[in-house]
């Protein structure tokens, strides 16, 4: 792929995925804190904590963790260990490390899909508040998938990122 073709696609990437995701993650996380200071200030001020406040907080949390799970990919943050790089060409090791990534990825994304429609059947919800599950599973079986897109572009365009550089 050429560079303008590569730009083109970081732009796109970055303005119709990492940016939304970054809003609602910020929404989601302004959410889990008002939750925890409600939950305390009714606790120690009026003996009246926030009923559910731990489920709550819970499923915020989750959802938190895996809305930033394409960001961080796109910003191709996550950790890494070098045990065999030196051993083999860098052009291969690219490859390789992509292939991994994106093989982990995709099986990770096709085991969540299939646990959301079973949690959807089952209708499981929380203990106490009665929140269906499955909304939580879906969110992570598409942010896990919009994580293996990204592995996926990343391999096939050139630079290492997904995220346009020098502001949001």
């Amino acid at each position: 792929m050429d560079t303008v073709n590569s730009e083109t696609l970081i732009r796109w990437f970055d303005r119709l995925v990492n940016r939304p995701l970054r809003v609602v993650a910020m929404v989601v996380m302004f959410l889990m804190m008002a939750t925890t200071l409600v939950d305390v200030v009714g606790r120690y001020l009026f003996d009246a904590p926030l009923k559910g406040a731990f489920e709550l907080t819970e499923l915020m949390l989750a959802a938190v963790i895996f809305l930033g799970l394409p960001l961080i990919t796109a910003e191709n943050g996550h950790i890494a260990v070098d045990l065999l790089d030196s051993l083999m060409p860098a052009r291969l090791q690219r490859w390789l490390i992509g292939l991994a990534n994106v093989l982990a990825f995709g099986v990770f994304a096709w085991v969540l899909w299939d646990k959301a429609f079973k949690v959807l059947r089952y209708g499981d919800t929380t203990a106490v508040l009665q929140i269906p599950y499955a909304w939580l599973c879906f969110l992570m079986a598409a942010t896990t998938t919009l994580s293996t897109l990204a592995l996926l572009l990343m391999l096939f365009i050139k630079g290492d990122r997904l995220v346009v550089r020098g502001g949001h």
